[in-house]
């Protein structure tokens, strides 16, 4: 009756085993039907290398924890004949989970990170956008590796007091040389979120409106971001500073630029005649962008004339400075060769005698006697 039993217990077992393993079997072939009737096309049409990725990860988790709880289920039968290293069991199995939990986390990251970068355009991506791309994942990667090392520590019992005064030291001396490298970190920092936002690129001309810096970036490293300024000097500025400032890109989003300046004319002449000479004489000025609008508004009536905004567009804001000098000039020619001066800064007081007139400087140091 004894054999008899134990060849019934056996018996309840290895049929227990055939169940659990046709279940594995059955699992494994409608995961691997359901990833590639189902989520496979869907994936597809993304033509992504990342989706790839989360597909054939994916996979490799459903099929490894399916064999592994099989397997889990399949050593508990035999429970009792190795109830002496239950425990050793238990470990190895919270091993394996740990490995595979480890492994998905830090393979997400490099997903993500390769994600970002292909969906930056090859034309746009600089050294400095891959090496901060790279460099946030390996952080992000080590950061969450030192994490999974304490919980797996932990686990077996490893940690000590010895242990985690060292970690305790280690945070303090941490914080010790965060504070004293604080400005160098922040220019690291923003260095990233410079590459990151890309509010400016190499070969762009910018404007640091409070600093007054205007030049084009010719480099930007981890610390600072070098300009080459209008007078040929280099200027490196930390990008901590620049994080702060308010900065124009004349770059973008493309180099077409409006150039403006203010006319006064004296009061008298009829004021549609004013603005007809001067849209007629840029209009045959062949650096000003016919295509698009020329304007001469009326902007104020001042104590000396009439004040007209002159507005017109340019290829190139490279140009700027000398283009202004020629539509002040092409402007002040039409006037001139059309009788109409600029307004007089000379006040003519007359006195009772009207014999006699006294012509005053408006800046008080010249008169002369008409």
């Amino acid at each position: 009756m004894i054999d008899i039993g134990r060849m019934l217990s056996l018996s309840i077992v290895l049929l227990r085993l055939v169940v659990i393993l046709l279940a594995m079997i059955g699992a494994l072939i409608i995961s691997r039907s359901i990833l590639k009737r189902w989520l496979w096309p869907a994936i597809k049409k993304t033509e992504t290398k990342a989706a790839d990725k989360i597909f054939l990860l994916l996979e490799s988790i459903l099929l490894s924890i399916i064999i592994l709880q099989s397997t889990q289920a399949a050593v508990r039968l035999f429970s009792k004949y190795f109830s002496l290293y239950a425990e050793l069991i238990d470990n190895f199995f919270f091993l394996l989970y740990w490995s595979i939990g480890t492994h998905i986390v830090l393979s997400l990251m490099s997903i993500i990170s390769d994600w970002y970068l292909s969906r930056v355009p090859l034309k746009d991506r600089e050294e400095i956008d891959r090496r901060a791309v790279r460099s946030i994942q390996y952080t992000s990667q080590l950061v969450f590796s030192f994490f999974a090392v304490i919980i797996l520590l932990e686990r077996f019992g490893i940690t000590t007091a010895a242990f985690h005064q060292s970690l305790t030291a280690l945070g303090i001396g941490g914080i010790i040389i965060g504070l004293a490298a604080q400005n160098t970190l922040s220019d690291i920092i923003t260095g990233i979120a410079i590459s990151i936002d890309r509010p400016f690129r190499a070969g762009d001309r910018i404007l640091i409106e409070k600093l007054g810096t205007w030049g084009d970036v010719i480099e930007i490293s981890w610390r600072s971001t070098r300009i080459l300024t209008r007078d040929n000097r280099e200027v490196a500025i930390p990008n901590s500073v620049i994080g702060k400032e308010l900065v124009t890109n004349y770059s973008i989003p493309d180099r077409m630029f409006r150039i403006e300046t203010f006319v006064i004319v004296s009061y008298g002449p009829d004021i549609e005649y004013v603005r007809n000479l001067i849209l007629e004489a840029l209009a045959h000025e062949d650096w000003v962008m016919q295509d698009k609008p020329i304007q001469a508004l009326l902007f104020d009536f001042t104590e000396f004339g009439v004040k007209f905004k002159v507005r017109c567009w340019i290829e190139n804001f490279v140009e700027t400075r000398i283009l202004e000098d020629r539509l002040n000039t092409a402007i002040y020619k039409a006037l001139i060769n059309a009788g109409i001066a600029a307004p007089s800064l000379h006040n003519i007081v007359h006195f009772a005698d009207r014999e006699n007139e006294l012509t005053i400087s408006r800046n008080g140091n010249d008169f002369k006697n008409g």
